[in-house]
């Protein structure tokens, strides 16, 4: 049986292979108040992950982008996909230190009942 701190520490790694998906079964499903605590945050960091995603793919599917300042729309949609690159790799090392840290706090506490 995994513990509330390998479950906490899931719900964050769950970035690479369910985001959404998985903290929100880890949140609706358990009851401890420290993992959903943590599959909230996950939750919320991992929706806007996927709304940036999705918010890139749209931009580039249907917005040419330019570096030419004549062309404003274009060069703002080129400004915003660049700011939600640089928030999708905050979100992303967000949940990698968060799950770390939980599986540490996880080992030292095992460490301390030896």
């Amino acid at each position: 049986m995994l513990d509330k701190k390998t479950i906490s520490a899931l719900s964050y790694f769950s970035i690479f292979f369910g985001p959404v998906i998985m903290p929100s079964i880890i949140w609706l499903s358990n009851k401890d108040k420290e993992t959903t605590h943590h599959a909230k945050w996950a939750l919320l960091t991992q929706t806007t992950f996927v709304i940036g995603i999705g918010i890139i793919i749209l931009l580039y599917n249907y917005v040419p982008f330019s570096t030419n300042s004549a062309d404003t729309v274009h060069f703002l949609s080129l400004a915003t996909v660049f700011f939600i690159v640089v928030l999708n790799v905050t979100i992303i090392l967000f949940n990698l230190i968060r799950g770390i840290s939980c599986i540490v706090k996880h080992l030292e506490d095992n460490w301390a009942r030896c």
